[in-house]
């Protein structure tokens, strides 16, 4: 599990230089540069629109109230906290310079959780939030409401989890510009036993794709005369976890690895902490 944790950090790390080196980092000069709510749900990585690349790190702060079973629903708080960054600097110290941090953005929320059967889970959820350009006076509420449902099948040797989402989610900047979303992915997760132990868990390796349909069209505009559409993405991912979460600084994940997305004239490659849904 360490060495995957390390091999993820090392491979983003490379990609994220690689891009360093062709191309800017967001520039101050744009009117809106990154969908806002695109940007606080993405997690941290990086991701390429036309001859812009955007880094985002996200923080998914969030505190279970309740535990769900079959008879009674459980309750999360969600509170991700997502940083935009103008360009990743060779030392440290420069990354906490306030001159590069572009964006900043938090979507608190609650979702709710019931077991439907032993391999049935549905998820309601709603959030809402608000992001700001550090650069600019641009400022944005957000928000997403919907359900996601996981459904678990045992497969001989392995897993299989279909996870399916419906979702209603937008922004609304100060600069007038209002996009709402609706969203519906489909994703399917096969889960590979290792035979191998982690802090007394037993994990797995995970390989993951994932549908992604726009109703009505994700615009990312670029600056005040380019825009990108797009209807739908694609997501590919090899992870290693565990059934059981993690506790680690405070942080619960249930695996870790590197998935990559595509779409029109879009590409990111991004760190992942557990299956969306």
């Amino acid at each position: 599990m360490r060495r995957a944790f390390v091999g993820a950090l090392a491979l983003l790390a490379c990609t994220v230089a690689n891009a360093q080196q062709t191309r800017d980092f967001t520039q101050r000069d744009s009117e809106r540069v990154i969908d806002w709510y695109y940007a606080s749900t993405f997690g941290t990585g990086i991701y390429s629109i036309g001859d812009r690349t955007v880094f985002v790190a996200r923080l998914p702060f969030g505190f279970t109230l309740r535990q769900s079973d079959e008879d009674r629903w459980g309750v999360r708080l969600k509170l991700p906290v997502s940083v935009g960054l103008y360009r990743i600097p060779n030392q440290f110290d420069d990354v906490l310079e306030r001159t590069n941090f572009a964006a900043v953005s938090a979507l608190p929320g609650v979702e709710f959780e019931r077991q439907l059967t032993s391999r049935w889970t549905v998820r309601p959820t709603v959030s809402f939030g608000y992001g700001r350009d550090l650069g600019s006076s641009v400022s944005s509420r957000i928000w997403e409401v919907g359900v996601r449902s996981l459904y678990t099948v045992p497969l001989r040797d392995l897993d299989f989890v279909l996870g399916n989402a419906l979702l209603y989610a937008g922004s609304n900047a100060t600069t007038g510009t209002t996009q709402n979303l609706g969203i519906f992915s489909t994703g399917l997760n096969f889960l590979i036993p290792t035979g191998k132990e982690f802090m007394g868990h037993p994990t797995d390796l995970g390989v993951h794709f994932i549908y992604y349909a726009y109703f009505n069209r994700l615009d990312f505009f670029l600056d005040a005369n380019d825009r990108r559409e797009m209807d739908q993405q694609y997501e590919i991912a090899m992870t290693l976890g565990s059934s059981k979460p993690f506790e680690i600084l405070g942080f619960s994940f249930d695996r870790i690895g590197v998935g990559f997305r595509i779409g029109d004239d879009f590409f990111a490659i991004r760190l992942l902490t557990g299956f969306m849904y």
